[in-house]
């Protein structure tokens, strides 16, 4: 009777650790602060590609395709979220992006004005 129940824990082990690592596609914990700047970065790349409006915005233009990172800083550090801004020289303006702490994009403006009640994060929580 032992061996059966060895193996069956054995079994029930294993099936729960196959559904704890079958989810993908999202990161564990907070986005740290150079994972921010990275996703801001390609928040403004893929908004100069696309002719459909980003996050509110229009394209931008293709100066913000290769900002390099130096560009980038993050703004201001808050509960939930990071927001970052973007200086495009070329442009003479800059971009703000809000990233929530699980990494999402939430909002993105060139005055750095969000409402901040609506900056939820599941990460934050």
């Amino acid at each position: 009777m032992s061996r059966f129940l060895q193996v069956s824990i054995a079994v029930v082990v294993l099936l729960t650790m196959s559904f704890a690592l079958a989810h993908e596609g999202h990161e564990h914990g907070p986005v740290t602060m150079k994972r921010a700047v990275d996703i801001a970065l390609a928040t403004a790349r893929d908004a100069s590609l696309n002719a459909e409006p980003l996050l509110g915005l229009p394209q931008l233009d293709q100066s913000w395709r290769d900002l390099p990172a130096s560009a980038v800083q993050i703004y201001e550090n808050r509960r939930g979220y990071y927001l970052v801004s973007i200086a495009n020289p070329a442009q003479a303006k800059t971009l703000y992006v809000r990233i929530l702490l699980d990494g999402r994009v939430d909002a993105a403006n060139f005055s750095g004005d969000f409402v901040s009640s609506a900056a939820t994060s599941s990460a934050g929580a």
